[in-house]
């Protein structure tokens, strides 16, 4: 089939049912279709960043104190500066080389995140579907067509969704709510 992607999800509609990949979701029980912006979580990777600095400083200005302790007990006065010196570098060097591999490989890539905008598909029950798209126009078409098909009865259509790989570790996703006695619950952030 010429254009066809295998990694994509195909979406269709047929005999009343809505196809999402391998899932199965009849159109009776579809309570709500709509869409959602997942906005990343820059707040959240800052504060970690924030934190981590606060533990490697810390850290690295203990080691050094206790590493110039060391020296200053061992050294004899001949070229003991310069050993303190080449020690605390190192430390310096070493604590750098920790906080910008943290910034580059944990907190940039959660800065440059771009805002999803996902089809959300409720049930009756529980289960709910999940497609996201970086443009907010493949979203609006797609729920046009659930809708559609849901108010007609005889409606088919199929299509196919690229793929986008999403960690949902850095977005925020939906409400953070706080519950009376739970555990690491965060309050409602608006």
């Amino acid at each position: 089939m010429p254009g066809y992607d295998p990694s994509a999800t195909r979406v269709a509609v047929t005999n009343r049912i809505l196809w999402i990949g391998t899932a199965a979701y009849p159109l009776a029980t579809i309570a709500r279709v709509s869409i959602t912006i997942i906005l990343p979580d820059v707040l959240g990777a800052i504060r970690r960043f924030l934190k981590f600095i606060g533990i490697v400083i810390p850290a690295a200005l203990v080691i050094a104190g206790l590493d110039a302790l060391a020296n200053s007990s061992r050294s004899s006065g001949f070229g003991s500066s310069s050993d303190k010196s080449t020690s605390t570098g190192t430390i310096v060097v070493v604590t750098l080389v920790l906080v910008v591999c943290y910034f580059l490989f944990a907190t940039l890539p959660v800065l440059l995140q771009q805002r999803l905008h996902a089809l959300t598909v409720d049930t009756a029950g529980p289960p709910t579907a999940l497609l996201a798209w970086k443009d907010p126009k493949y979203a609006y078409e797609l729920q046009a067509r659930i809708t559609h098909a849901i108010e007609n009865p005889k409606t088919e259509f199929q299509q196919f969704v690229s793929n986008v790989v999403v960690d949902l570790r850095r977005y925020q996703f939906g409400d953070n709510v706080n519950i009376y006695g739970g555990q690491g619950n965060t309050g409602v952030i608006k």
